[in-house]
C-alpha cells in the first residue's frame, strides 16, 4: 500500500528547488505562538531517497506543486511565529527491509533526535514544563510525533514508543491496522478522485487498550486519517476519563464530503472534551462547496483554506483551531492567487495565511492563543496520566535509545 502511495505521488510530483533560502521579515499579524500539529522536519531521513533537503540544508521548494521537496525553514517559521509543533516521523518500514515497523519508528525518532541536536533553533520535549522555558529562550519546542500506528502490535509497543519519546500517535494512516479502521478513500482522494464510502471498522480490541494505555500515559492521542467508527470508539473511551484528543491534520467534511475530513458532529464532541482541530494545507480535501465561498473566492487558492478554517471556527470556535499544515508531506498546496498572492510554497508563505484569515473574521487573539491551547491540552494529559505507568513504559529505555548513538 505504502509503495504504490509514493509511487503515485512520484508521478504527481514536479519540483521547483531554491539553493537559496528566503527569509520572509516578521509580520504584524504573526500569532504570538503559534502552533502546527503536523510538520514533517526530517522527512529526507524517512522517505530516503526520494525526498530533497531538510531545513537548514538550504534546499527550499518555491512551487505550490511539488512534493518531494524540502518546504520548512526555520526562520521563515519563526518569521510567521510558528513555534510549536508537533513534529512527525513517518516509519515507511515496507521499504526499509530488516526492520519492523515499530523498529523503524523507533530508528526515525532517534533521527529526529540528531536532527534537533544539529540544529539548535530546535529544541525537543519530552514533558510539558519545559515548553514554555525554551519558548522564552526563543526556540522553536518539537514535540514528537509518530504518524501511523500500524507498527503497535502490542501495548508494550506504546511503552516502546513513549520511552523513545514520543508524546503523540497518529493513530491510522492509509490503511487498516492491528488497531482499526481508517478513513474510506484516502488513496483514492490522492489520484483526485472523490470518496463516497465510509469505513465501519473502528477500534479493535487491541485499539482500545492502546488508546486506554496511551491515555495513562498522557499521550496525545491523534485519530486525524481514522475512519468516523474508530474515532466514536476512542471518544468513549477518552470521555469519560477526562482525556483530551486531537485531529491533527484535517478540513471540513460540510465543505467537502469525504471520510478523512472531520465531520461536524466529532469536531464538537472532540471540542467538547478539551480537544483540538488541525486545519490542513493539503489541497485535495480543502475544496469547497459553493455555499462556504470567499466573496471572489478562487478555487485551489488559500481560499480553500480559509473558507474550512472559517466555518470550522463557526462550528467549534476560533480558539480550538491550531494549523495543521503537513508540510513535507506528500501534499500539494495553494496555488498562488486569492488571498495568498504566492500561494502557498512553504512556511515563508504563511503570514499571508494569517493575514487571511484575520481578513476574514477569524480573530487575531485566538491566533494569539493556539500556544497556549496546546499547552493546556498537554497539561490536562498530564493531570490524568499514571506517574507509575510513566515509570513503566521508561524501562523500554535502553532498548528504545539502543540505535541513537549509531544513528548520530
Amino acid at each position: 500500500m505504502r509503495f504504490a502511495c509514493l509511487s503515485v505521488v512520484l508521478l504527481l510530483s514536479c519540483a521547483t528547488v531554491k539553493n537559496r533560502v528566503t527569509v520572509v521579515p516578521a509580520a504584524t499579524v504573526a500569532p504570538r505562538v503559534a502552533v502546527d500539529t503536523h510538520i514533517h522536519l526530517n522527512m529526507d531521513e524517512a522517505a530516503k531517497p526520494i525526498f530533497i533537503g531538510n531545513p537548514g540544508s538550504g534546499t527550499l521548494v518555491d512551487n505550490s506543486n511539488a512534493r518531494l521537496v524540502n518546504q520548512i525553514d526555520a526562520e521563515q517559521m519563526r518569521a510567521a511565529g510558528l513555534k510549536l509543533v508537533l513534529s512527525s516521523v513517518w516509519p515507511p518500514y515496507e521499504l526499509r527491509p530488516g526492520r519492523t515497523s515499530i523498529q523503524e519508528a523507533l530508528h526515525q525518532l532517534d533521527l529526529l533526535h540528531v536532527f534537533a541536536l544539529r540544529h539548535s533553533e530546535f529544541s525537543i520535549v519530552s514533558d510539558t514544563d519545559s515548553i514554555q522555558p525554551l519558548l522564552d529562550h526563543g526556540r522553536i519546542v518539537l514535540v514528537p510525533q509518530v504518524e501511523g500506528g500500524e507498527g503497535i502490535l502490542s501495548v508494550d509497543d506504546v511503552d516502546r514508543l513513549y520511552a523513545a519519546g514520543a508524546r503523540c500517535i497518529v493513530m491510522m494512516h492509509f490503511a487498516d491496522s492491528s488497531l482499526g479502521g481508517s478513513a474510506a478513500g484516502q488513496v483514492a482522494s490522492v489520484l483526485g478522485i472523490k470518496p463516497s464510502t465510509y469505513n465501519p471498522q473502528g477500534l479493535t480490541e487491541l485499539g482500545k487498550k492502546v488508546i486506554a494505555r496511551m491515555a495513562d500515559l498522557g499521550m496525545i492521542i491523534d485519530v486525524a486519517h481514522a475512519s468516523d467508527q474508530f474515532i466514536k470508539d476512542t471518544l468513549e473511551i477518552t470521555e469519560p476519563r477526562g482525556v483530551p484528543i486531537i485531529v491533527s491534520h484535517t478540513a471540513a467534511r460540510t465543505l467537502y464530503s469525504m471520510e478523512r475530513n472531520v465531520s461536524d458532529e466529532l469536531a464538537k464532541r472532540v471540542v467538547a472534551g478539551g480537544g483540538l482541530i488541525g486545519v490542513t494545507l493539503y489541497r485535495g480535501p480543502l475544496k469547497t462547496d459553493e455555499a462556504h465561498l470567499l466573496t471572489d473566492h478562487i478555487a485551489g487558492t488559500c481560499d480553500d483554506f480559509v473558507a474550512h478554517w472559517k466555518y470550522l471556527a463557526s462550528v467549534v470556535g476560533a480558539e480550538n483551531l491550531v494549523l495543521g499544515s503537513d508540510f513535507n508531506g506528500f501534499i500539494a498546496r495553494p496555488v498562488p492567487g486569492g488571498q495568498c498572492p504566492n500561494g502557498v510554497r512553504n512556511t515563508g508563505d504563511l503570514n499571508d495565511a494569517w493575514a487571511a484569515l484575520v481578513a476574514n473574521g477569524i480573530p487575531h487573539e485566538a491566533l494569539d492563543g493556539m500556544g497556549d491551547q496546546m499547552i493546556r491540552l498537554m497539561k490536562t494529559l498530564d493531570a490524568k496520566a499514571s506517574p507509575q505507568a510513566r515509570a513503566q513504559a521508561m524501562r523500554f529505555r535502553n532498548e528504545a535509545r539502543a540505535g541513537f548513538f549509531e544513528a548520530k
